[in-house]
């Protein structure tokens, strides 16, 4: 044990350890000076650290659970474990973080308890933004420290307390696990349909709301966030209807209300309904997953990070302009050296007919993007449907996913595109993605008319009027 409990700047044995919001722990001598700290820029003394942005309060706290290990005279598995418990969800430590006060929960426990408490249950503390909790990386030296217990020196199961699991349902995104089918899920309705990839902000007020939004709320381990899952409520049986599973990426709280920030993720079908207001229902439900040989390339992560590689670099440029986040302690955001983006995935070996489907709706929105009206038309809106129109929407909906990443170029078009909430809605009930595009298409073909009929119209009012 004693071998991982190394400082990541000196390698010596820890002393008055501290941890980073990079997830490295330094001796509290291995730090820089305050005249360093003060800066408006700082280069991280660990050198793994690749973190582009660093969160420090005003003080530095020492790392409570691994000072408390490195403490102990004679460690046994007991005592060990009585260490490496996470005090919100009364169990063994998963996927620990570490707050810049010292205390130390699983990452699952520490964004739900965010949701309802501003402060540090250990110290009291203010807790860090829920965004900045949900991008936190692990502690290094505690996912060390429980590998190696796990390994060597975990009690049996029952000789851990694992009573107060702070979320009562998981669910998996990865098409390949055996469970596909939920029983019992809570899922919130509202008055549209919600698509895989799409953002969405939703308020919510009453007490009631917000007792079940808590409630719904579901872990998912894979991606080491909380979700739970929208339906829309225009139809009066919900038996077979579709919906979409939304990741939560920020919450903010508002005196008592709250505001959350969603991105979604994978579809679902509703099998059974076994309860029903005019905001919720209790129902079992099968995720619906893409296919395989429709996906751009083997990820580890979600399909739709996909999109995000091509702003990866850009986003890391703007890091160090970005404000400290309101919902977070009074700390500075310290900037280190940036980040390579990941490189992009590799060119797929089959070109599918659904990306062949998937470059025409790029072409087109490459079409949009490089337009310009008329001037005799409208001198005032020259330019309105070029770049300023494809910069406008990927800054509330994401990039432009590449031409050949058919599910991604799917879903985002479908978002942008302006099309009634019945039109989406249909799109999330069909399987087949090729079919999907198919209706994309449809659509594009649908606006090109009416643009079109619109444009004769104004511009033979507008010779009448000349004459």
């Amino acid at each position: 044990m004693s071998l991982v409990l190394n400082c990541s700047v000196c390698q010596h044995p820890l002393v008055d350890p501290v941890t980073l919001s990079c997830g490295f722990t330094v001796c509290l001598t291995c730090l820089p000076s305050q005249q360093e700290f003060q800066r408006s820029t700082f280069v991280c003394p660990v050198k793994q650290c690749h973190n582009a942005t660093h969160l420090f309060g005003p003080n530095l706290y020492l790392d409570n659970c691994i000072n408390h290990i490195i403490k102990l005279d004679q460690p046994d598995a007991q005592k060990i474990t009585e260490s490496l418990q996470c005090s919100i969800g009364n169990h063994l430590l998963q996927h620990p973080i570490t707050s810049h006060c010292g205390h130390s929960f699983c990452k699952l426990c520490a964004l739900q308890y965010k949701i309802a408490n501003d402060s540090c249950k250990q110290c009291q503390k203010r807790l860090p933004s829920y965004q900045f909790l949900q991008h936190q990386p692990p502690n290094v030296i505690l996912q060390q420290v429980l590998s190696a217990y796990n390994q060597h020196d975990a009690p049996p199961m029952d000789a851990v307390s694992a009573a107060n699991h702070i979320s009562n349902m998981s669910i998996s995104f990865d098409p390949s696990s055996s469970n596909t089918s939920y029983q019992a899920v809570p899922i919130f309705l509202t008055d549209f349909a919600v698509l895989p990839s799409q953002k969405l902000r939703i308020p919510i007020y009453s007490e009631p709301h917000r007792t079940f939004f808590i409630n719904s709320l579901l872990n998912c381990r894979e991606l080491q966030s909380l979700c739970f899952g929208i339906v829309s409520r225009d139809k009066a049986n919900h038996k077979g209807r579709f919906g979409a599973m939304v990741k939560i990426n920020s919450v903010e709280q508002r005196g008592k209300d709250l505001v959350v920030d969603v991105v979604g993720l994978d579809r679902f079908q509703v099998t059974s309904v076994l309860k029903e207001t005019d905001d919720f229902l209790q129902a079992d439900l099968e995720m619906k997953f893409e296919d395989g040989q429709d996906l751009l390339s083997a990820s580890n992560t979600h399909w739709i990070d996909h999109r995000h590689q091509a702003m990866a670099k850009q986003s890391s440029k703007n890091a160090s302009s970005l404000p400290p986040s309101p919902d977070s302690p009074m700390e500075d955001v310290i900037v280190s050296t940036p980040t390579l983006p990941s490189s992009p995935p590799a060119e797929p070996a089959i070109y599918t007919p659904a990306m062949k489907l998937s470059n025409r709706i790029h072409d087109f929105v490459s079409d949009l993007a490089h337009s310009t009206p008329s001037i005799s038309f409208c001198s005032a809106i020259e330019g309105l449907l070029g770049p300023v129109w494809l910069e406008s929407v990927q800054g509330l909906h994401g990039t432009l996913p590449a031409a050949d990443n058919a599910v991604a170029m799917c879903w985002w078009s479908a978002v942008v595109l302006p099309v009634s909430n019945t039109d989406r809605y249909h799109l999330l009930a069909t399987e087949s993605l090729e079919d999907r595009l198919d209706i994309i298409l449809s659509w594009i073909d649908d606006l090109k008319s009416q643009w079109g009929n619109c444009r004769r119209t104004a511009i033979n009012s507008a010779a009448k009027v000349g004459q």
